[in-house]
């Protein structure tokens, strides 16, 4: 029980504190962009993580101090693990693709500079580090994997098809899709879908290993 309540009591706090880094992420993206700012990957990706931090925390408080101490239920477990690899699909490209793209100085831009320091950085990290070390399962489930790269398909389906119908023009560079070959296109959506299901993968199989050696650990 003791080992239970510590992992519960640490996962509720750390998504306290990513609560309210997107919180403050989120306001200084809105003063900047507006809403423009939903056409971005690494903003809707974001809110959705602080809405479902929000409804994990209230299933994790729950599970901790009701008498009856329920389990945080499946589909929220679920949740919580697509948005993790969601914020961590932006962490990975802004890695190995925006920051070295941009030059010298690129990694310090895009990791800390003004609501990058939150939607690039900051909650990508505490998520991966909540999940990996509290929050997730045993088992290593593939489709799980595939269903945290739903909402990446999603939204490349509805950006390509917005920029194809000229109501939105990018965000990003492989959105532009009258300013280069087709082709270009489509192989840096298979890229970023291949980086959504592999990252999920391993963050995955991260969460079932480190379970799997805490539950044999007394705390």
């Amino acid at each position: 029980m003791i080992k239970r309540n510590f992992r519960l009591m640490m996962s509720l706090i750390i998504n306290i504190i990513i609560i309210v880094l997107e919180i403050i992420g989120t306001t200084i993206c809105a003063s900047s962009t507006g809403l423009k700012m939903f056409n971005f990957y690494t903003t809707d990706s974001n809110i959705f993580a602080l809405t479902v931090c929000i409804v994990f925390a209230f299933f994790t408080a729950r599970s901790l101090f009701s008498p009856k101490k329920p389990d945080i239920p499946k589909p929220i477990r679920t949740l919580k693990y697509i948005s993790v690899c969601c914020l961590n699909v932006t962490f990975v490209v802004v890695v190995t693709i925006f920051a070295p793209v941009f030059g010298e100085g690129g990694f310090e831009y895009m990791l800390f500079n003004s609501d990058f320091l939150y939607y690039h950085f900051s909650c990508p990290l505490l998520s991966l580090i909540s999940f990996v070390l509290f929050e997730g399962g045993t088992k290593y489930d593939v489709g799980l994997s595939f269903a945290a790269t739903i909402p990446t398909l999603i939204y490349a389906a509805t950006t390509v098809t917005l920029n194809l119908l000229n109501v939105i023009s990018g965000p990003y560079p492989f959105l532009y899709v009258y300013e280069q070959p087709l082709h270009l296109s489509i192989l840096w959506l298979i890229l970023f879908i291949d980086i959504a299901f592999l990252s999920a993968s391993l963050i995955q199989k991260l969460g079932s290993t480190f379970t799997g050696f805490s539950e044999k650990i007394k705390i």
